[in-house]
């Protein structure tokens, strides 16, 4: 976006706004929110920008556990227990997991063990331990290579240091350094993950749901993952042991 066509959006001239960039003019605080609505920051951003103009923060930042957050774990809740018999949990903004189905409950206790996810409570941690979901996960170098790409692009876009953190501590674990040639199955309009364990093999495709119209950092940070057989055999193993 240019800077004439930010201007005409917020309403000021593009003089003005060439002074509030360069340090000549302090923006008000209406100007500040229209900017950032302009360039659709995420709410943890607007008060980043709020603070740097020396102002107070416009979005709260409310615990799930909290009493204000009780209509909304309820509605979480309804959507993974519906995801039943298949594999769903929420996420924050750094990967943390913060409430699981049973589906996904049972699926981390055989692939990584009773208490993986006491151990674990990070899915990219959990996910690249070694005596996590990596040894399970088909075409690892491959997975790797994406799920590391995919963190990095996101804390890159997002510029949030827990992203920056997390990236550096995963990528020490990295198998491999080199770019891998990434083959999708084409019978699937979507990619899909494989975990093996003895004679068991289960494929999934991965849905992304996050709460519209929020009014508060928590909840636009929620993400619900939910896990899709991938194939007949996945969907016939899970119908059998849900």
């Amino acid at each position: 976006m240019s800077q004439l066509d930010l201007a005409l959006e917020v309403g000021v001239s593009s003089k003005h706004l060439s002074f509030v960039e360069t340090g000549r003019s302090r923006p008000s605080r209406n100007l500040i929110l229209k900017i950032a609505h302009s360039l659709k920051l995420s709410l943890r951003h607007r008060n980043g920008f709020l603070k740097a103009a020396g102002y107070a923060s416009e979005f709260g930042e409310e615990p799930l556990n909290g009493e204000k957050m009780e209509i909304i774990r309820h509605a979480l809740w309804r959507m993974l227990e519906k995801h039943e018999p298949y594999p769903s949990f929420v996420l924050n903004a750094a990967y943390d997991i913060l409430m699981t189905n049973s589906g996904y409950k049972q699926m981390i206790k055989y692939l990584a063990g009773e208490y993986a996810l006491e151990k674990y409570r990070n899915v990219y941690r959990m996910t690249f331990a070694e005596d996590g979901l990596k040894p399970h996960i088909k075409d690892w170098s491959g997975v790797e290579q994406f799920l590391l790409n995919r963190l990095w692009d996101e804390a890159a876009a997002t510029q949030n240091i827990e992203l920056f953190a997390l990236y550096s501590e995963v990528a020490r674990q990295r198998t491999s350094e080199a770019q891998i040639e990434w083959h999708v199955d084409d019978n699937l309009p979507v990619m899909n993950l494989t975990f093996e364990k003895d004679d068991i093999k289960a494929s999934f495709f991965t849905t992304i749901t996050t709460l519209g119209t929020p009014l508060d950092m928590t909840t636009q940070e929620l993400r619900i993952e939910s896990l899709f057989p991938a194939d007949e055999d996945t969907k016939k193993l899970f119908s059998q042991n849900g």
